[in-house]
């Protein structure tokens, strides 16, 4: 059973331990805009793609030195199973909106399914209900089926869409979903 901890850095190190950082999909998550005279809604189908989508994130030095001042604030977590970094949660509070971001969970590429995300995801609500934010939120992308999946086991909603957040050179069919988690 992973150990939790709070967690105050990262180096280049520990996010390489983990091994890879991103997903495989052969599924996405395709909005479909609603007709309706008052707003815009949005239904979500999902869709076999026509080749699998397969993205990777590598955090540049910016990136680390951005998220290691994220910890500083004390609202991040990680797992540790004998010893070994598996996974960590990096939580930032917003004080205008009274929410905290979750700004990155990652979770060993070995140890994935197993718990582990769940288990620091608890521990980050427990935290938020403290802390008394009225909501979690995050973005993730609606080709990261897997992704989506478990926030939504986790009790999180898609409560917003960005259609044109990333750029299609590099992002092609991706969507923005912004889900929350109401405390």
């Amino acid at each position: 059973m992973a150990i939790i901890s709070p967690l105050s850095g990262l180096t280049a190190m520990d996010i390489l331990q983990m091994g890879h950082n991103g997903y495989t999909s052969t599924q996405a998550w395709v909005p479909v805009q609603q007709p309706d005279q008052q707003e815009t809604v949005f239904a979500f189908r999902l869709e076999t793609l026509a080749s699998p989508k397969q993205k990777t994130w590598h955090t540049s030095e910016t990136e680390l030195a951005e998220l290691n001042e994220v910890m500083l604030q004390g609202h991040s977590f990680a797992a540790y199973e004998q010893g070994r970094l598996t996974g960590i949660i990096i939580g930032e509070r917003r004080e205008w909106n009274n929410t905290l971001y979750i700004s990155q969970l990652t979770v060993a590429a070995a140890e994935r399914r197993k718990g582990t995300g769940a288990l620091l995801m608890d521990t980050l609500i427990a935290h938020a209900k403290q802390l008394k934010v009225r909501l979690l939120e995050l973005e993730t992308q609606n080709t990261n089926v897997a992704a989506v999946s478990f926030y939504k086991k986790q009790g999180f909603r898609i409560s917003g869409v960005h259609l044109k957040l990333y750029d299609p050179v590099w992002c092609a069919g991706e969507v923005a979903f912004y889900m929350t988690y109401d405390l």
